[in-house]
């Protein structure tokens, strides 16, 4: 099932093909999933242990939360860079954007992550979490930031 998040709109109903989630506070009922995958969208929520305790909550007993994120090899410890308020967005660091599907202007970046981060989310929720960092040069996938995390739920 794919989804995506239509600010403003009404959650857990299909807009333009795809279902509205909010991944900080999602309508799916608990042990919903076998898989839940997130492509570089974790760099982007207000809230990513939320998003980590919701999806281990949606996952069956050893389900899956595979996910990227871009992460800095310069970083020891992830970085806030913004943080969304009820009324507007609080800038911790020069606004740094990113491609968006759904609008023009991008999506804005709320946190540059550093190899902390499988800790991170190893404490927002029980999860086993491994580190992969992909290259395949028959596929093109070389360079920086290919780290796919491997997120799974105890049985």
């Amino acid at each position: 099932m794919a989804s995506q998040y239509f600010r403003g709109q009404q959650h857990g109903v299909v807009i333009s093909g795809a279902r509205n989630e909010n991944l900080e506070r999602q309508t799916f009922a608990d042990r919903s999933f076998d898989i839940v995958i997130a492509l570089d969208v974790l760099e982007h929520v207000n809230l990513p242990d939320a998003v980590c305790r919701e999806v281990w909550r949606t996952l069956r007993p050893d389900g899956l939360f595979l996910f990227t994120a871009p992460t800095y090899k310069q970083l020891v410890t992830s970085e806030r860079r913004a943080v969304y308020t009820d009324t507007s967005v609080l800038h911790l660091a020069e606004p740094d954007y990113h491609g968006n599907p759904l609008s023009a202007e991008g999506s804005l970046v709320t946190f540059h992550y550093g190899y902390d981060l499988a800790e991170l989310v190893a404490a927002s929720a029980p999860f086993d979490v491994a580190v992969v960092r992909a290259v395949d040069r028959t596929r093109a996938i070389l360079g920086d930031m290919t780290e796919v995390y491997a997120c799974r739920v105890r049985s």
